[in-house]
């Protein structure tokens, strides 16, 4: 014997009754009707969309580094915040990049483990300190702090270590649309709101969806100097390291998957989303996301890191080293914002003051 399939209206939720007559499905709570096909179509959609998400990562085996005869490095460990990095043997005094102590203890280098690529720097020091200056020219009211070219040129080059996630991506998206129009006529203005339900479903390829594998760079600022363009990634050669240093991961490709999942479902959606701009209104209601083909690797992209203190707080900035896009946030010198008030203050005073001898003169 079949299964009955029992139908809810869209609208209200409850029973629908199929019309002999009509040949439709009836809601006897709201009124309205529906072919059974758009019921069945609705109901195929919404569990297409519903349910789990299932992702699928391969296992990351790490490869040791082995190619060290290409530069001789060492270790530098920051007493203040413990990060550990490596660098060139040959580097005179290293500023920590990420906390901007000064104190950095050099050792003896002890191995790391080898990246799968790595993206080389394309803005040098002298470039990426043009482009912090000419970054912080939008800030008002600057402390000078942020001005000091000697405490700009502790500027570090680093090379942050990244989890590469590739995956083919199945979904469903199922929504609740809204499409609002709006018409006058010589007595009145009228409004008309149309309701929609939607579903969305196809396949979509994600390839380098980076994931910051270091616990003392900051997640916010690592996503924030995104995009990185890839075609510029080559295979790991120590000699890239040469003038830089370069941190090791301390967050597993294991411990990364959940981000990347996030993130790869975050992109589809908005993907998804990107196809219902003909709706005045649309709220996701249900999705569906599923990984296949997942492929995870080990890089090293290039972030230049520069750390200011200002009235007891460390401001943090970072430069992606390909791009040169400029992250971080800039604190305001009250001193600096009420003398420009006082000034224009005073100026508005003055040109207030002559206005009113002029109209009494």
């Amino acid at each position: 014997m079949d299964t009955i399939q029992n139908y809810k209206c869209p609208c209200c939720t409850a029973p629908l009754v199929f019309d002999a007559g009509t040949q439709t499905l009836i809601c006897g709570s709201c009124d309205n009707t529906f072919p059974l096909e758009t019921i069945e179509q609705m109901a195929e959609g919404t569990a297409d969309s519903g349910g789990s998400s299932k992702y699928d990562w391969e296992n990351y085996t790490p490869r040791s580094y082995e190619d060290a005869n290409d530069i001789t490095l060492a270790n530098y460990s920051c007493p203040s915040c413990g990060a550990e990095i490596s660098g060139d043997d040959t580097l005179g005094s290293t500023v920590c990049p990420y906390c901007g102590n000064s104190t950095i203890i050099k050792g003896q280098f002890e191995g790391t483990l080898k990246p799968d690529y790595i993206i080389p720097f394309k803005i040098n020091k002298k470039e990426a300190i043009t482009v912090f200056e000419n970054d912080f020219k939008n800030a008002p009211f600057l402390p000078d702090e942020f001005k000091n070219k000697k405490k700009i040129e502790e500027m570090a080059g680093v090379y942050v270590p990244f989890w590469m996630f590739d995956c083919d991506c199945d979904a469903a998206v199922s929504y609740n649309a809204e499409r609002v129009t709006a018409w006058s006529d010589a007595n009145y203005n009228y409004t008309k709101t149309d309701y929609f339900k939607l579903f969305r479903s196809g396949s979509i390829g994600f390839a380098n969806i980076p994931v910051d594998a270091s616990k003392k760079a900051e997640d916010s600022y690592m996503e924030a100097i995104e995009p990185f363009h890839y075609e510029d990634a080559v295979d790991f050669n120590g000699a890239y390291l040469s003038g830089y240093l370069a941190d090791k991961y301390d967050v597993s490709a294991e411990e990364s998957i959940d981000r990347a999942n996030e993130r790869v479902k975050n992109s589809t959606i908005e993907a998804f989303n990107d196809t219902t701009n003909r709706y005045t209104a649309v709220i996701p209601e249900s999705s569906r996301v599923g990984f296949s083909n997942g492929k995870i690797r080990y890089s090293l992209l290039p972030v230049w890191m520069l750390n200011i203190k200002y009235m007891d707080k460390t401001y943090k900035f970072t430069i992606n080293g390909q791009t040169g896009k400029v992250v971080g946030e800039y604190p305001v010198d009250n001193k600096k914002k009420w003398k420009y008030f006082w000034k224009v203050a005073g100026i508005a005073y003055i040109v207030a003051a002559a206005i009113g001898w002029m109209l009494l003169h």
